[in-house]
């Protein structure tokens, strides 16, 4: 327990230290999103590039790792939206928000460095298979869902003004124009291009990226700390206790029964650990975008990321036998 200790803590030691130096206003309070713009636009690209233009997969099957994944992302994501509809009270649009919140880790700030810290480098080249379709999958499923609420809401009566009707090709058109300026896509695109050619990644270069990529872990935690304050608890906790003990127990636990079946050890080590990773920021950013459940995913974005200090060391020490 002592070594999982070590792993954990100074993970949940910078996060707080971001939230401590956020709440006493020791750096200008735009100091978190000029620091997540730089892990989302520098730090974290460079870091996907490396990884996957030097990872050693193995023979292991990426569908398998998806599938295991992503088995709990759907059991998390149905369960969020019955919660959030029957415990908070929420319209159909609240419901999906609910399941976004339960089912969309924090795999960028949180689950990098924790995987690497646990897992090593061999952990984060598992994660950076999670991570190319994570983003994708995520937003695509959600934006749907999303769009098809908001009609029956609208014809329910529950919103106000026209709505268009929902439509799956204007829904991926919006989405890849969303994924065509996301940095991360490029690294990680670049990163598999790169691989094909064989070449040795090396020289200046690849100095460059070891250095971006070592810091892109720290930054990014004491980002996700610097921005906590952003999202205060509001409201009724019964609905957010239950959806982070489904994202941060029952997603998890589902990845763990999946891939026990079907992945080898590592792998399904570094799935349990991403899927039991803290709710991340787009639950609330698609909260406001449709206006709906804004209170619910922001006091789940910070409930899950307290709480995961204690869920993810326990994780962390069932699937590494410490």
């Amino acid at each position: 327990m002592s070594l999982v200790l070590s792993i954990v803590a100074p993970i949940f030691i910078l996060i707080a230290l971001g939230a401590l130096v956020a709440k006493l206003k020791l750096l200008p309070d735009t100091t978190g999103e000029v620091l997540t713009q730089f892990v989302f636009l520098v730090a974290v690209p460079a870091l996907m590039f490396r990884t996957l233009a030097t990872a050693e997969f193995g023979q292991a099957n990426p569908l398998l790792l998806w599938a295991s994944y992503f088995a709990g992302v759907l059991v998390s994501f149905g369960l969020g939206m019955v919660i959030a509809r029957k415990l908070a009270g929420v319209d159909r649009r609240g419901a999906v928000i609910g399941g976004v919140s339960a089912s969309f880790s924090n795999l960028i700030f949180v689950g990098i460095p924790v995987a690497e810290r646990a897992f090593g480098r061999e952990g984060l080249d598992v994660l950076a298979l999670i991570i190319s379709i994570h983003l994708p999958v995520m937003m695509t499923a959600s934006t749907l869902l999303l769009e098809r609420a908001a009609v029956a809401d609208a014809r329910a009566g529950l919103t106000k003004g026209p709505v268009p009707a929902p439509s799956a090709r204007r829904t991926l058109a919006q989405v890849g124009r969303n994924l065509s300026r996301n940095a991360l896509v490029y690294g990680l695109a670049l990163g598999a291009l790169w691989r094909l050619t064989d070449l040795p990644l090396t020289g200046p270069v690849a100095e460059v990226l070891k250095v971006l990529g070592g810091i892109a872990g720290p930054v990014a935690l004491f980002a996700v700390g610097f921005s906590l304050p952003r999202y205060p608890i509001r409201g009724a906790l019964r609905a957010p206790s239950v959806i982070t003990a489904l994202s941060l127990l029952i997603q998890p636990l589902v990845v763990f029964l999946v891939g026990s079946l079907i992945l080898p050890p590592l792998w399904l080590a570094v799935a349990v650990v991403a899927a039991a990773s803290p709710t991340g920021v787009n639950a609330y950013l698609f909260a406001t975008y449709f206006k709906t459940a804004e209170g619910l995913s922001a006091t789940v974005i910070v409930v899950t990321t307290v709480v995961s200090a204690l869920t993810l060391t326990a994780w962390i020490a069932v699937m590494t036998g410490a």
